[in-house]
């Protein structure tokens, strides 16, 4: 294998380390942000099986409805809970209704490093086993990493904050062998 060989594959490896990484962190994060607005709002359900997450700018509105989430309280609206509203290769993420309760997952299209698409290859529905695609081997388990994750609705805000923040990765590092200079 020569030089610009091994680092083509060192590069697709790093790029798909870091998509990994960076889902992992956004649904994280997003989990987050769901349930601290379920404990200050209390989340009634949402309209759809598949709810595109494309309101969390939102600073006020009017009804118990933002996007397509019903609330019981909606004055405890805080806020924007962020800039921008996270995507991964273009797409929103989603928050999908199961029988088991909601999960934020990659929005259909995205592409994993495993290289499996969501909507595709990965079928999120009512009926989707959350559970087993996020076990060790699941296809939404990718080096170790979860990239869906279960909104835990009934949490007080005082739970939630008690709760250890996610970690952090350190900086992935990418070793190449051979001459470094390109």
């Amino acid at each position: 294998m020569n030089i610009k060989q091994i680092i083509i594959n060192k590069w697709a490896w790093f790029s798909s380390t870091i998509i990994v990484v960076l889902i992992a962190q956004e649904v994280a994060q997003l989990k987050t942000i769901f349930e601290k607005i379920d404990a200050s709002c209390g989340i009634l359900g949402f309209d759809n099986e598949k709810n595109s997450i494309d309101f969390l700018t939102v600073i006020s509105f009017v009804s118990s409805e933002i996007g397509s989430m019903n609330l019981k309280h909606p004055k405890g609206w805080q806020g924007p809970y962020l800039q921008d509203n996270p995507t991964i290769q273009g797409k929103y993420y989603q928050i999908v209704q199961t029988r088991t309760g909601y999960y934020i997952a990659p929005g259909d299209g995205v592409k994993l490093s495993n290289g499996k698409i969501i909507g595709k290859d990965i079928i999120l529905n009512k009926d989707t086993d959350f559970l087993k695609l996020l076990s060790k081997n699941g296809d939404l388990r990718i080096r170790g990493k979860a990239l869906a994750a279960k909104i835990e609705l009934g949490k007080t805000e005082h739970e939630i904050a008690q709760e250890k923040p996610v970690p952090i990765p350190a900086e992935i590092e990418v070793q190449v062998s051979g001459p470094q200079s390109y």
